[in-house]
């Protein structure tokens, strides 16, 4: 399974998500992000029809949301096309 360096996201805070664009890795179903502060590695998975930010046409390929259910500090990350 792939694993992202925490540090090749962006953080926004305020809504506890992490951003990437896909060029570094496509769009994968799942894969861990790994911090570069406490070296744990947490898995995210792209969500399905039963969360609430579900998109019906997966955003015409354009991006795609993930969850993780480990830690507090971040509630979603979303992958997406930079180009």
């Amino acid at each position: 399974m792939k694993i992202v360096p925490l540090d090749r996201c962006e953080y926004d805070k305020s809504r506890k998500v992490l951003k990437l664009a896909s060029e570094f890795m496509g769009m994968p179903h799942e894969f861990y992000v790994k911090s570069h502060f406490t070296n744990r590695k947490i898995k995210f998975t792209a969500i399905g029809p039963e969360d609430k930010l579900f998109d019906e046409d997966q955003w015409d390929g354009e991006q795609q949301i993930y969850r993780q259910f480990e830690v507090g500090t971040i509630d979603y990350m979303v992958i997406y096309n930079q180009y």
